[in-house]
């Protein structure tokens, strides 16, 4: 089970995932971040895996179709400070370079340097 909750901080929208996101959760997970980019118009989501309890495969699986959606949009998607097993996870699968990554909520306008302010 997670917990999904957006969060405005500095100019910055974070979406906080708490829990884990396997399997049997993907479906709910997908049909919540899609939720909130419905109505958000954020040009970058940042996305704060640092309480992630677990993730597997299929949960990594969402976060990629979600940056292809994003990008189609005008859009990013930033990992914020992965937890240690979905760091291991992104480095297993060999796509740890595939998201823009950030171990502190300060780096992240280094990313966005329009979000700065």
């Amino acid at each position: 089970m997670f917990e999904l909750q957006a969060e405005s901080r500095n100019n910055i929208n974070i979406l906080r995932l708490t829990g884990a996101v396997l399997l049997p959760e993907v479906v709910a997970f997908y049909q919540r971040v899609e939720d909130y980019l419905a109505t958000s118009n954020v040009p970058q989501v940042v996305l704060d895996l640092s309480q992630t309890g677990q993730m597997d495969k299929a949960g990594l699986g969402v976060l990629i179709n979600f940056c292809f959606q994003l990008q189609r949009r005008g859009r990013r998607l930033v990992l914020l400070n992965p937890a240690p097993h979905v760091a291991q996870l992104l480095k297993d699968t060999e796509i740890d370079g595939f998201f823009p990554i950030c171990e502190r909520e300060e780096e992240i306008k280094g990313y966005m340097p329009d979000m700065a302010g």
